[in-house]
């Protein structure tokens, strides 16, 4: 370790990304901290939870049983005006984590009790130098993880980013899917969502570019009305931002390393973005441990971007008439051979 610095990473944010890379530092015996504004790990919730089993074996994300909420086997996707394709799978394709328990078991059960400074605003990041609300620390490298809505990152415009919004409701446990969206004109570039949660709560909500200015939870109220089944009382509630932008080109920049939400390390189709901010935070922090941070440049440019577009240009195309389009969509999809289908829909 170099002596000149306090440490030699610092980790700017305890979401996914910041706690991912926090994991890989910890079991590396690296010297680093996480520094987060936040009271509490976990809290507030900014994701339905909801992922790609696929991906998250693929990249090593936990699959802790006491952290899932549910396993996804059967899924549904539909235009409010009645295109539907239905997916019925013999093995779960997709989970959704509790988010708070998947964020704690980041923090302390994944690797360890990680070196976490809550309660840490970072107003400044020049050079090795990090300026907080509790003094002034430096560090060798820093890694970038604090999340679109972030000071430090760049400004979203109502074009660049969709609002998200969930209400946990009580509703009895569905029979039939575990994960429905529907694509209606209502939620101009997004969706409404049904997704499974307890045996008595499921997960209301929707995402969409707020360009009428109209509240997300009086869109929400208006789908539900629509779809009277979907009522019942208010647990809990959920929102957030989502960039939606192209991923960036560029994640090293000296010595800082951008990860997650702040490069929209982001599934422009399905609007989830752990898978990439968990795959981004662990690679950058292999880089630091490498002692090579463009090697998280190459990772990037070679693996995270191309996974990343292919969903940015899907969305384009699928949204590019609203409704209308994604209806195309779904007709096409009936004309797949069932694998290629069980493929394309399974792995998103």
């Amino acid at each position: 370790m170099d002596k000149d610095f306090d440490y030699e990473t610092v980790v700017i944010g305890a979401g996914t990304g910041g706690l991912s890379a926090g994991c890989i530092l910890k079991n590396q015996k690296r010297d680093y901290v996480i520094l987060d504004k936040k009271e509490e790990i976990g809290l507030p919730v900014r994701s339905t939870g909801a992922v790609s089993l696929e991906w998250v074996k693929k990249i090593g994300m936990p699959t802790a049983k006491e952290i899932v909420a549910s396993n996804i086997y059967n899924m549904s996707f539909r235009t409010e005006k009645g295109k539907r394709i239905d997916l019925n799978f013999d093995h779960p394709v997709g989970m959704v984590y509790d988010f708070t328990k998947y964020e704690k078991y980041l923090s302390s059960g994944f690797a360890g009790k990680l070196n976490i400074k809550m309660k840490t605003t970072v107003s400044e990041v020049k050079g090795n130098q990090i300026k907080t609300n509790d003094g002034i620390l430096t560090a060798k490298n820093v890694i970038m993880a604090a999340g679109p809505q972030s000071n430090l990152g760049s400004k979203l415009t109502k074009t660049q980013a969709l609002v998200a919004y969930e209400e946990t409701r009580e509703l009895d446990e569905r029979k039939d899917f575990q994960m429905i969206l529907w694509f209606s004109d209502l939620a101009p570039g997004g969706y409404f969502w049904d997704f499974a949660d307890s045996k008595n709560t499921r997960k209301i909500g929707v995402c969409y570019y707020p360009l009428s200015g109209e509240a997300p939870k009086s869109v929400l109220k208006k789908f539900t009305e629509k779809f009277p089944e979907l009522d019942g009382e208010i647990v809990h509630t959920m929102a957030h931002q989502i960039p939606l932008t192209k991923p960036s080109d560029q994640v090293v920049r000296e010595n800082q390393l951008w990860v997650g939400d702040m490069v929209n390390a982001v599934l422009n189709t399905t609007a989830g973005g752990l898978q990439g901010a968990f795959w981004s935070g662990k690679e950058a922090a292999i880089a630091t441990v490498n002692n090579d941070l463009q090697q998280y440049q190459k990772v990037w440019d070679n693996q995270i971007k191309p996974w990343l577009m292919k969903h940015n240009e899907l969305h384009s195309r699928i949204h590019a008439r609203g409704e209308r389009s994604v209806g195309t969509y779904i007709t096409l999809a009936k004309l797949m051979p069932k694998k290629i289908k069980m493929r394309v829909f399974g792995g998103l």
